[in-house]
C-alpha cells in the first residue's frame, strides 16, 4: 500500500512512524518487494526495524518514531493519550500506524494527534487490529469506525480500507492471507460486522485535505442516523395462528440467527470484496 502511495505521487520526504516498528518479511515476501526495488533491503534480516525499508523502498529522507518510552529508540516522546503540542502539527508527509492505537486509552485524542500531525496532502497509513483480538490491547476496531472519522469534515480523504485475514494472533508468522476490499457501511445501508475464526487486519491510508477542527461534529454510526430518519417500520403480516404455534419463536430466532451470520462474513460479498 505504501509503494502504491509513493507511485501515485504523494511527498515522502518526512515520515513518522507511531512506535518504533520492525519488519517482518518472509522469503516469498522479500522476493516480491525486491522484484519492485531491486537494490532495496540487502542482507535484509527478520524482525529488523523498518527504518531502512523507508529509505531505501519508499525514497524517505527523514525517519523519525514518536513513542510513550524511548525503549526502542524513539526520538520523539509523547503520551498519545495527552493533545501534541504546536510544534508536532502538520509536520510528517506520511504517518505509519502499525499496531498501537488499540493499547491507547484516550482513542479519539490519539487519532486525532496523528491525524493533526499530518500535513495538507499527507497521508495516514494505518494497519489496525479488527476481529479475533481480544485482550491484545484495550480495543478492536470496526469499519463503521475508520469510515466516519476521515471524512472530508474532518479535512480527509479515505482511501480504500481492506480486511486481512491472519492465521495467528501473532500475525507476522506467517504471510498473510486473504485479503478483501471492505465497502462502507452507509453505502450498503447496513452493519458491517464480522464473525471469524481467524485474526483479521484493517489496513487504510487517508489523505489530508485541510486543516480543520476535528470532530466538531462527533462521528455517529450510519445504521443509526438512516433509522433516526425513516419512518417505523410496519407491523409484520404473519398470521397470528402461525405465531401462536409452539416452536414458531425458536424457528423464527434460528432462522434470524442463521442469516446473521452468514451477513457478518467474508463470503458476503455485498460488503467483502476479494482483492
Amino acid at each position: 500500500m505504501l509503494l502504491d502511495i509513493r507511485r501515485s505521487g504523494v511527498p515522502m520526504d518526512r515520515l513518522l512512524m507511531i512506535g518504533r516498528q520492525s519488519l517482518f518479511l518472509h522469503a516469498s515476501e522479500l522476493r516480491q518487494l525486491q522484484k519492485v526495488c531491486p537494490q532495496a533491503l540487502a542482507d535484509y534480516k527478520w524482525g529488523e526495524y523498518a527504518d531502512r525499508f523507508f529509505r531505501e523502498c519508499l525514497g524517505v529522507q527523514q525517519v523519525n518514531t514518536l513513542d510513550y518510552s524511548a525503549y526502542e529508540g524513539a526520538d520523539i516522546l509523547h503520551d498519545l493519550n495527552q493533545s501534541i503540542g504546536d510544534d508536532l502539527r502538520n509536520r510528517f508527509d506520511v504517518v505509519v500506524e502499525a499496531g498501537s492505537l488499540e493499547h491507547i486509552f484516550n482513542f479519539p485524542v490519539a487519532i486525532g494527534n496523528l491525524m493533526s500531525m499530518t500535513k495538507v496532502g499527507g497521508i495516514v497509513s494505518a494497519s489496525i487490529a479488527s476481529n479475533n483480538f481480544c485482550g491484545h490491547g484495550f480495543y478492536q476496531f470496526s469499519p463503521e469506525l475508520i469510515f466516519r472519522i476521515f471524512t472530508p469534515e474532518n479535512g480527509f480523504e479515505l482511501g480504500k480500507v481492506f480486511a486481512l485475514e491472519a492465521r495467528y494472533p501473532g500475525v507476522e508468522l506467517v504471510p498473510m492471507g486473504k485479503a478483501f476490499e471492505v465497502s462502507d457501511p452507509m453505502k450498503v445501508g447496513d452493519r458491517v460486522g464480522l464473525i471469524t475464526k481467524c485474526p483479521v487486519m484493517l489496513l487504510f491510508h487517508a489523505r489530508k485535505l485541510a486543516d480543520v477542527p476535528l470532530f466538531a461534529q462527533p462521528p455517529l454510526q450510519s445504521d443509526y442516523c438512516a433509522a433516526w430518519l425513516s419512518h417505523p417500520k410496519p407491523a409484520g403480516t404473519i398470521p397470528q395462528w402461525i405465531t401462536n404455534l409452539p416452536f414458531y419463536s425458536s424457528l423464527r430466532n434460528r432462522w434470524a440467527g442463521q442469516k446473521q451470520t452468514r451477513a457478518f462474513s467474508l463470503r458476503n460479498r455485498r460488503v467483502f470484496h476479494k482483492a
